[in-house]
């Protein structure tokens, strides 16, 4: 299990890319996570896990990009988790990516869950 700690970036990276993997599947953080995989064109769920699994082999510690304390904690069903947001310069998407993920602890495991995955905006990357 993956202690509630922050963990440094590329465990973070390693670790998402275990519960993807392990699952098969990742849980949406939030409502506008659908908007932002139709805005790339990732329509169906498939589509969607490739996007997220090429993200986790793309990205590297060095593209970590906050957020930063206090606002490093997820809202919502899954409140108070540690955030990890990467952003890229993706060679799939052909644009820059931000990524935002957390985990959540259930009994089997621990669950990649997805807050944000859209093209990067200026107020993103001067973060």
């Amino acid at each position: 299990m993956i202690p509630w700690a922050q963990l440094d970036s590329w465990t973070a990276i390693k670790a998402a890319q275990s519960a993807l993997q392990k699952f098969g599947r990742f849980l949406a953080g939030n409502v506008k996570l659908e908007a932002e995989f139709y805005a790339l064109g990732l329509l169906s769920a498939e589509e969607r896990y490739m996007a997220v699994d090429i993200a986790l082999q793309e990205i590297t510690a060095a593209c970590r990009l906050g957020p930063q304390p206090p606002n490093d904690r997820s809202c919502g069903l899954y409140r108070g988790k540690p955030l990890y947001a990467f952003c890229w310069q993706s060679q799939e998407f052909k644009k820059e990516i931000y990524f935002k993920f957390a985990f959540a602890s259930a009994s089997d495991g621990n669950h990649l869950i997805v807050y944000s995955f859209h093209e990067s905006s200026d107020k993103e990357t001067e973060a």
